[in-house]
């Protein structure tokens, strides 16, 4: 299931993405209270380069 989702994730499938990232949502937000920026920015750029990994490393 999970390799089928970064695999749709991939294909640019908006529904697989939603998913993905609500699979990763409480990491992000956890995560983003480490970095020292307004939260919301923090896991706006979180999200941002997770997608860029997932898309560019098969």
């Amino acid at each position: 299931m999970f390799v089928e989702l970064l695999q749709s994730t991939r294909t640019n499938d908006p529904e697989a993405t939603l998913q993905l990232l609500e699979l990763f949502k409480g990491d992000i937000t956890r995560l983003s209270r480490f970095i020292f920026m307004p939260q919301e920015d923090a896991v706006a750029q979180i999200i941002v380069e997770f997608l860029e990994y997932v898309k560019q490393h098969e």
